[in-house]
């Protein structure tokens, strides 16, 4: 990749709809558009202008043949989003047209865009730090309101500032360090080793909270797993649809007809909580039914909660207490289905066998306290993350891992103080912690980390 290159792609998704963007960034942006782009009758471009917008038409300089009715939108550099000069130009969102526009900016000198090379260029030119990059990609990929104050808190920085805070404290002892180790032989005074002690467990506190908050805020951004599991016939697949307000699982009458696992994202009160829906557990010697089994013990080991599903118009049967047994160990909400019709369980009798297993009733067809089930659901995932201050911060699995590895140079260099090792040795741990701080912005950084990083994202951004 060259940040010399004029790049272009479609910024929209692919399909039909009112308007598609065809996007260019570098130094050829400008006269490029002033070859394919002509004003109506009488107007002029102002070429040398910035953030104005013109109408008119795409056309084929070769030809002179119109392309489409578009906006042209101007913006200089250094005050865009990739700090180079940038061409935006709304075209009708059909195919066709977005796709002649691009050729006719790659057949001028622009080239085909690699994914994520307008915010990977934003990141290179200074404009954003690698922490900010990546929320771009977060806010894309949003599924709730929550997940998505989460990445605008990253976007605008908020977790960048608390990783600086950090790394400064973290440069002050250094410099100390650092101080008394050239200038050891001096009459000077230097800090002791209590202090540096204390310093160093401040440091690594401030470490543990921010893995704590972040851990919180992977909970909004990744969600909860919960499985909703049952003898056959219980409402299981009633239940799933019902709280996707769709018909997603076939339900019938006729048990075990869902053999295999149903994953659903649902929004619960502003969380993304993924819910599978599950073959019912039985004994079996149908080969089918006996896989479908196997995969629904397989989710209830991955599952965060378990729904535990009793049909509540017929008696408790041993099936169900294999169930109850069988989830034990496992976080679980008890649900009575089927209450619209006569009851022939007590919720002491359930927990009898479930001791301390909360206990809602409901009813999936008729949609009987379904709210008060979500309320649940809601409570659930807020003992997981509730964020001990206003700002909703989430790290993805590469800055958490590297955070961590901050976290080891720091308790290596608190080991090293404690057993009254050389200074020479604390400093090198609390380095290399420095270091890994400044891989998470990006102010260390290697090609094959950005590489990675913007595969991931759509070409366009």
């Amino acid at each position: 990749m060259s940040l010399e290159d004029t790049i272009a792609a479609i910024a929209t998704p692919s399909g039909h709809s009112g308007i598609g963007i065809v996007r260019m960034s570098g130094k050829r942006s400008f006269p490029i558009a002033q070859r394919i782009f002509q004003p109506p009758e009488g107007k002029k471009v102002n070429w040398s202008s910035s953030f104005r917008i013109y109408y008119g038409w795409i056309v084929d300089p070769d030809t002179g043949n119109r392309v489409d009715e578009v906006l042209l939108t101007l913006m200089r550099a250094p005050k865009t989003y990739t700090r180079e000069d940038i061409v935006e130009i709304n075209c009708h969102g059909g195919p066709v047209p977005l796709r002649r526009t691009l050729e006719l900016t790659l057949k001028l000198g622009a080239r085909l865009a690699e994914p994520g090379e307008f915010t990977k260029r934003a990141f290179l030119r200074g404009r954003i730090d690698l922490v900010q990059a990546e929320s771009v990609l977060d806010i894309i990929q949003a599924r709730t309101e929550k997940s998505l104050e989460a990445a605008l808190n990253a976007l605008g920085g908020k977790l960048s500032q608390k990783i600086f805070l950090l790394k400064g404290k973290m440069v002050d002892l250094l410099s100390y360090l650092e101080a008394e180790i050239d200038f050891s032989s001096e009459d000077l005074e230097f800090l002791s080793r209590r202090d540096k002690e204390e310093r160093l467990k401040e440091i690594l506190k401030d470490v543990d909270s921010l893995l704590e908050a972040t851990k919180m805020g992977q909970v909004y951004k990744e969600g909860v797993k919960a499985v909703i599991v049952g003898k056959p016939n219980v409402g299981k697949s009633s239940l799933l649809n019902t709280l996707l307000q769709r018909e997603r699982a076939i339900v019938s009458y006729v048990p075990g007809t869902t053999r295999d696992t149903i994953e659903e994202m649902v929004n619960i009160k502003g969380f993304p909580v993924w819910i599978a829906d599950t073959a019912g557990l039985k004994e079996t010697k149908n080969i089918i039914e006996k896989e479908g089994i196997a995969r629904t013990h397989l989710k209830m080991e991955e599952a965060d909660i378990v729904l535990l599903l009793i049909d509540g118009s017929r008696p408790l049967s041993k099936e169900d207490r294999v169930i109850f047994e069988e989830v034990k160990e496992k976080q679980a909400l008890v649900l009575i289905n089927k209450i619209d019709l006569p009851q022939r369980i007590r919720k002491e009798e359930i927990s009898s066998f479930s001791p301390g297993r909360e206990i809602v009733e409901i009813s999936a067809t008729k949609e009987i306290n379904i709210d008060k089930l979500k309320e649940k659901l809601a409570n659930f995932v807020l003992k997981k993350a509730v964020p001990r201050d206003s700002d909703l911060l989430v790290m993805n699995l590469r800055q958490k891992k590297t955070l961590e590895e901050t976290r080891e140079g720091v308790k290596r260099a608190l080991g090293a103080i404690k057993q009254g090792l050389s200074e020479e040795l604390v400093a090198f741990d609390l380095r290399e912690g420095i270091d890994r701080l400044g891989q998470i912005t990006g102010e260390v950084v290697t090609d094959e980390i950005l590489d990675h990083i913007f595969s991931h994202f759509c070409i366009g951004k």
